[in-house]
C-alpha cells in the first residue's frame, strides 16, 4: 500500500481540525435555535397558553466532534434550553446532548459535510427554583429529542470548510474546473479521517488504507505523477498571463565606489585641471519590472523537496533609477597633473561648489529573453495553498546596455546582482495541485493557515504533515479562560464549575476553547461538561 492507497492524492484530518471548525461555527452564532412546540394538539383555541410553549436554545461552548469508528460519528452539545411555557413563565434547563452524523462529500458541489441523523438528550438539570410537576420534567427527554431532531433535520449538514471545499486551481475560467473523478471518504479510527481524492482516473481504495498522519493534524500525500497531470492542465487552461511584476526602492550602499569613480572621471577628462570631491547623500535605487514565462518549463522532483527545472525561457522587463543629494567642490589646479609640491606657485583655485537633492545619477531600462540551462526550485504550499514549484536559482547572466553612468566595476557587478536575484525571485511560480485549505478567505468569519510543515518526497509520492491553525482563534486571548483544567486531575471544567475554586493555583491550566484541552489529554468534567466527557 503507498502512500496515496493508489489514489491521485490522499488527505487525512486528524479529529482535533474537524473541531476546530465546529469552534468556528460555534463562535459565528449558527447553532442557535428557536421556536414553537404544542404538546397536545386539537383542543380549544382558549387553553393553547397552557398547552404549548416557546423556546430558545443557547449553546455555552462549542460542540466536539468525537469519532468511535466507522460509522460512529458522534457530535456533542452543551447548550442552556430557555422556556416560556404556560402563558409566560421562564423556565430554564442546562441540555446535553449528541447527534449522530455521517461524513460524506458531494462530488457533485465538491464539499465535505457531516449529515447530521437523530439526537440523543444526556441530561436535562432544571436550574429554576419553581414548583414543577416531575411528569412534565420527564417529558422534556422526548420534547427536546423532537425539537432538536426536527431542528437537525431542517439543517441537515454542517459544511467542513478546512480541506477538499474547493477543489481547484487557480486563475482558471469559470468553466475550466479541474477534473475529479471520485472522492471516498471514511473514519480511518478513533483519531483520523481519511479521504481518496482520484482526478482523471478513479484507481485508489481505502480498504486497507493505513494512518499518516505521524502526531500531524493534516497529513497530504500525493503521486508524482498526479501533480504533472494537474500541472498540464492548468498550462494549458489558465488565463493567468505567467507574470509576476515587482518594484521597490533601497540602499544597497553604492556612495563609496560612486564617489571616486566620478572624482577620478573628472580629473581625466580635465586633462588633470579639474579635481573634484563629491559627496552623494541618500542614495536610493528606484526599481521595477516584469518576468513572464515565454515557455512551458519541465521539471523532475528530486529528493527532500528539490526540483530541477528545464527548459526555463522567460521575458524580463526591467527599469533601475539611482537617485542622491550631490554635493561636489571643484578645484582648478593650474598645474594640472603635476604634483603641487614641484610648482613654486599657489596653483589651486576652488570653485563654486555645486549641490542638488533628489539628482538621478543612473537611468537605465531594458528588456531581455534570457534561456536558462540550468535552474532548480522547492516544492511549497504557496499564498493560496497549492502546492507549487518555487524556483530558487537559475544559472544565467545578464548585462543592462543603457549605462548612462560609468560606474566602478564592482559597483557594477554588485547592482547586476542585486537585479539578477530580484528576477529568479520573481520568476512566476509552477502550479502543480489544486488548493487544499482555504487561504485568505473568510469561513463563518474565520482564516486558515498552516504551521510545522514537514515535506518529503520519497518512491515518486510527495507528501506533507502539517497543523492547522485557525487565526483569530490562535491569537485570541481571554481575561477568564473559558475553561479552567486540573493539571494534577487532568480534568477540565468550564470557568464557572463550583470544582473550580477547589483547584490549587499552581495546578491550574485556562483554554480558550474545549478541544485544545481534550487533545492534551484532560476528561470533561462529568457535571459541568458531561456532554463531551468519553469514556
Amino acid at each position: 500500500m503507498t502512500k496515496t492507497a493508489n489514489y491521485d492524492m490522499l488527505i487525512q484530518l486528524n479529529e482535533k481540525v474537524l473541531n476546530k471548525a465546529l469552534a468556528m461555527v460555534f463562535y459565528n452564532g449558527f447553532l442557535n435555535i428557536e421556536g414553537e412546540y404544542k404538546l397536545i394538539d386539537n383542543i380549544p383555541e382558549d387553553l393553547h397558553p397552557f398547552t404549548q410553549f416557546r423556546y430558545k436554545v443557547n449553546f455555552k461552548s462549542e460542540p466536539f466532534l468525537d469519532f468511535r469508528g466507522e460509522d460512529k460519528v458522534f457530535m456533542r452539545f452543551s447548550a442552556e434550553l430557555i422556556m416560556y411555557a404556560y402563558a409566560g413563565i421562564r423556565i430554564e434547563f442546562d441540555l446535553d446532548f449528541l447527534v449522530r452524523t455521517n461524513i460524506i462529500f458531494d462530488l457533485d458541489n465538491r464539499k465535505m459535510t457531516y449529515q447530521l441523523k437523530d439526537v440523543d438528550i444526556l441530561k436535562i438539570v432544571l436550574n429554576d427554583k419553581i414548583s414543577i410537576h416531575q411528569s412534565f420534567i420527564n417529558k422534556l427527554n422526548t420534547i427536546m429529542e423532537s425539537v432538536l431532531s426536527t431542528y437537525f433535520a431542517e439543517v441537515k449538514e454542517l459544511e467542513i470548510p478546512l480541506a477538499l471545499h474547493e477543489i481547484e486551481l487557480p486563475k482558471m475560467p469559470d468553466d475550466q474546473k479541474l477534473p475529479v473523478s471520485n472522492i471516498d471518504v471514511k473514519v480511518l479510527n478513533r483519531n483520523t479521517l481519511v479521504a481518496g481524492v482520484d482526478f482523471f482516473t478513479a484507481t485508489g481504495s481505502l480498504s486497507d488504507v493505513e494512518d499518516f498522519t505521524q502526531g500531524k493534524e493534516f497529513y497530504i500525500g500525493v503521486k508524482e505523477s498526479a501533480l504533472k497531470e494537474v500541472y498540464d492542465y492548468w498550462w494549458e487552461h489558465t488565463t493567468y498571463d505567467k507574470s509576476e511584476s515587482f518594484s521597490g526602492e533601497t540602499s544597497i550602499g553604492f556612495d563609496k565606489a560612486i564617489e571616486k569613480t566620478t572624482d577620478t572621471l573628472t580629473r581625466i577628462l580635465s586633462l588633470g585641471f579639474l579635481e573634484s570631491d563629491t559627496d552623494y547623500e541618500n542614495i536610493v535605487l528606484k526599481y521595477g519590472g516584469k518576468v513572464a514565462l515565454t515557455k512551458k518549463p519541465e521539471f523532475e522532483f528530486l529528493n527532500g523537496n528539490l526540483v530541477e527545472i528545464s527548459n526555463l525561457e522567460f521575458l524580463a522587463d526591467i527599469h533601475a533609477d539611482m537617485i542622491a543629494d550631490v554635493h561636489k567642490e571643484l578645484i582648478f589646479d593650474k598645474s594640472s597633473f603635476i604634483p603641487d609640491e614641484a610648482t613654486k606657485m599657489e596653483d589651486d583655485i576652488t570653485l563654486k561648489p555645486y549641490d542638488a537633492e533628489g539628482k538621478t545619477i543612473f537611468s537605465v531600462k531594458d528588456k531581455m529573453e534570457i534561456k536558462v540551462a540550468k535552474a532548480s526550485g522547492i516544492l511549497t504550499f504557496n499564498s493560496k495553498n497549492n502546492i507549487a514549484i518555487k524556483i530558487t536559482e537559475a544559472d544565467f547572466e545578464f548585462e543592462l546596455q543603457s549605462k548612462r553612468f560609468k560606474f566602478a566595476k564592482v559597483a557594477w557587478i554588485k547592482l547586476m546582482d542585486f537585479l539578477r536575484n530580484k528576477i529568479i525571485d520573481k520568476i512566476p511560480e509552477i502550479v502543480v495541485s489544486p488548493n487544499i485549505l482555504l487561504a485568505n478567505k473568510n469561513v463563518y468569519g474565520y482564516t486558515c493557515g498552516m504551521e510545522e510543515t514537514q515535506l518529503t518526497i520519497e518512491d515518486e509520492v510527495v507528501t506533507f504533515n502539517t497543523d492547522i491553525v485557525i487565526d483569530e482563534i490562535k491569537g485570541a486571548t481571554a481575561i477568564v479562560p473559558t475553561y479552567i483544567a486540573n493539571s494534577k486531575s487532568k480534568v477540565v471544567h468550564k470557568f464557572d464549575c463550583h470544582c473550580v475554586s477547589d483547584i490549587a493555583i499552581e495546578n491550574r491550566v485556562g483554554y480558550f476553547v474545549i478541544y485544545e484541552a481534550l487533545h492534551s489529554n484532560y476528561k470533561a468534567c462529568e457535571e459541568c461538561l458531561r456532554s463531551y466527557h468519553i469514556v
